[in-house]
C-alpha cells in the first residue's frame, strides 16, 4: 500500500520567516541591541520603572532585568523589540494593537518610534512590566528556554495568521485577474485594484478590489454611485475552520448591505454543505464553490460587463446537496445591452460544472 507523500513547503516556510523573527525581534535581536547600550543607564531605568525585588526575583535565575521587562531605552533604541515582550506576554497582534495600544503599531512594524509616541514609553513600559510580573509568578523556574519556548507558543499561530492572509490574499487576486480577462473588450481604465467598465449601453460599472469586501460592483451614474455586489473570498481550503471564515464573510456583508449594497457573493474554497454555509452567513444571496469559477482559458474573451452572478434554476442554494454532486452548475450574467431605465439586464448566460472532488 502507497500512502500520499505530505509537502514540506508550509514548514520551510515558517522555517524562513523564523529565522527572520529571530533576528528582528528574538532574544538574539535583544541580545544585540543590548551590547550597543550604556548597561549603566539600562539598569537605572530597569531599577527605577521594574524595581529592586523584582530584579532580585529575576537574578536568582541568572537573567538580566531586560529579558523580561522592556525600558524606553530599549524601545528607543530598536522600536521593533516592543514584539519581543509581545511574543513573550502572549499577547496575539490582534489583541495587542487595538486601542489604546494601537499607536504602537509601527514599532514592531516599521521599527519606527514617533517623538509622540516615545513620551508615552514609560506608561507603556509600566503596563508591560506588571504582565511581565504575573507572568513571572506562573511559570517557575524561569529560564532563557522558557522564555524562547514562550515566544514561539505565541508566534506559532502568527505565524499560521500571516500564511492564512497570504492565501486569501491570492485568491482574491487570482478572481479579480479573473474578471479583469473576462472583461477586456470593454474596460475603459484599470489599474491594479480598480476595473473601471462601460457596457453596450454606455454605463459605467466599477470593479474595485478591496480590503472589505473583498471585491464591489458598483454602477457609476450621472446622479451617483450605486452599490451593486459585494464578494468575500475564502480561498483556505481547510474544512476546520471555515465556519470562522463564513463568520467573517457575514460580517463584511453586513457592513456592505449597511452602505447600500443588494447582492451578497461569498466564494469559498473548503467544501461545505449548503444548510451550514447559509447558517454561518445569512446576508450571502449567493454561495459559490471555487471550483465552479469559469477560465478565461476555456471560453472566449467576454465582450460584456460582469454584473450580476445569480442562482439557476436547477441549482437555486448555488451549492448543492453532499448527496448529490458537490460541484453544480453556476449562472453568470452580464450587463449588456441594458435599457435606459433598467440597472441589470442578462445578455447571455454560461453555465459551468466541474465534478466532485
Amino acid at each position: 500500500m502507497e500512502f500520499p507523500t505530505f509537502s514540506a513547503d508550509l514548514q520551510l516556510r515558517f522555517w524562513a520567516r523564523l529565522q527572520h523573527l529571530r533576528n528582528a525581534y528574538l532574544f538574539e535581536a535583544l541580545s544585540a541591541t543590548v551590547r550597543e547600550l550604556d548597561i549603566t543607564q539600562l539598569d537605572k531605568e530597569l531599577s527605577g520603572l521594574v524595581g529592586t525585588s523584582r530584579l532580585s526575583a529575576l537574578a536568582a535565575y541568572s537573567l538580566r532585568g531586560e529579558s523580561f521587562y522592556p525600558v524606553p531605552l530599549l524601545l528607543t533604541s530598536k522600536p521593533m523589540l516592543l514584539g519581543y515582550y509581545r511574543l513573550l506576554y502572549g499577547i496575539s497582534q490582534k489583541e495587542f494593537y487595538r486601542r489604546p495600544y494601537g499607536r504602537f503599531r509601527n514599532l514592531e512594524a516599521k521599527n519606527h518610534l514617533s517623538s509622540a509616541n516615545e513620551r508615552l514609553l514609560p506608561s507603556l513600559c509600566s503596563s508591560l512590566i506588571e504582565t511581565g510580573w504575573q507572568l513571572f509568578h506562573g511559570i517557575q523556574p524561569v529560564s532563557l528556554q522558557a522564555i524562547h519556548d514562550l515566544q514561539l507558543l505565541t508566534v506559532g499561530p502568527q505565524l499560521r495568521g500571516s500564511e492564512n492572509n497570504v492565501i486569501g490574499q491570492d485568491a482574491v487576486r487570482q478572481v479579480f485577474d479573473l474578471v479583469r480577462d473576462l472583461v477586456t473588450s470593454s474596460i475603459e481604465s484599470s489599474t491594479d485594484k480598480v476595473i473601471t467598465v462601460k457596457n453596450a449601453a454606455g454605463r459605467i460599472v466599477q470593479i474595485s478590489f478591496a480590503p472589505d469586501p473583498d471585491i464591489t460592483i458598483i454602477e457609476l451614474l450621472t446622479t451617483g454611485a450605486i452599490p451593486s455586489v459585494s464578494v468575500e473570498i475564502k480561498g483556505g481550503a481547510d474544512v476546520s475552520n471555515i465556519h470562522n471564515r463564513l463568520g467573517e464573510a457575514e460580517k463584511s456583508h453586513q457592513k456592505a448591505k449597511a452602505s447600500g449594497f443588494t447582492q451578497f457573493w461569498t466564494i469559498i474554497k473548503a467544501m461545505i454543505d449548503e444548510t451550514d454555509a447559509k447558517r454561518e452567513s445569512p446576508t450571502t444571496t449567493l454561495f459559490s464553490a471555487w471550483t465552479r469559477l469559469p477560465s478565461s482559458e476555456t471560453r472566449p474573451m467576454s465582450n460584456f460587463v460582469i454584473g450580476c452572478i445569480t442562482r439557476s434554476a436547477s441549482d437555486k442554494g448555488g451549492l448543492v446537496s453532499a448527496r448529490r454532486r458537490r460541484c453544480g452548475a453556476i449562472r453568470i450574467s452580464w450587463i449588456c445591452e441594458t435599457p435606459a431605465n433598467s440597472s441589470v439586464a442578462v445578455g447571455r448566460d454560461a453555465r459551468f460544472s466541474s465534478a466532485a472532488t
